[in-house]
């Protein structure tokens, strides 16, 4: 099915939403709950290439969308994270491996919007590496922790959409 990309995007999106609304209640903190890398995880699993770049660009574009970052930032990161993961689905076969990928994942394009946000907008570089490494472990938790019921919520939705699981090989 072609267009499995979207209905997946449609049911990934109140994930996205949830993360929002926690961040707007910690925006006295500046912390973000960024789950962009962890979306990933479960349909470069099963999705074609051309299908998790196209998830992945909208991921990114739809999280860009209240962040103050350059246009396609975090798109283009995450499209060059889903072309990796779908060239390296063995990596992703066992739990272990999906938990680290999400932690590794989200922490790269929780870096990339770091600085991508800092060009927009730079602060003083006071207590700028220790609010990046608080970011950074935020997002490596929360990218774990999120990962079952966020991937379960993706996998339910593929197997009703009738997917099966892509080749090792692209």
């Amino acid at each position: 099915m072609g267009w499995a990309w979207l209905i997946l995007l449609l049911a990934t999106y109140p994930w996205l939403l949830g993360a929002d609304l926690a961040s707007d209640t910690l925006a006295s903190s500046s912390l973000v709950f960024f789950i962009s890398g962890t979306c990933l995880i479960a349909p470069c699993r099963r999705l074609k290439r051309w299908q998790a770049i196209l998830f992945a660009a909208c991921l990114g574009f739809l999280f860009e969308a209240r962040r103050p970052i350059p246009d396609g930032a975090l798109a283009l990161s995450l499209v060059a994270a889903s072309i990796f993961l779908s060239s390296n689905r063995q990596l992703l076969r066992n739990t272990p491996g999906m938990l680290w990928a999400a932690a590794i994942v989200n922490m790269g394009a929780c870096l990339i919007w770091f600085v991508a946000s800092l060009y927009v907008s730079p602060a003083s570089s006071g207590d700028l590496i220790g609010h990046l490494l608080v970011q950074l472990l935020l997002a490596g938790v929360v990218g774990s922790v999120a990962l079952v019921p966020i991937a379960l919520t993706q996998n339910a939705t593929l197997d009703r959409l009738s997917i099966p699981p892509a080749p090792d090989t692209p």
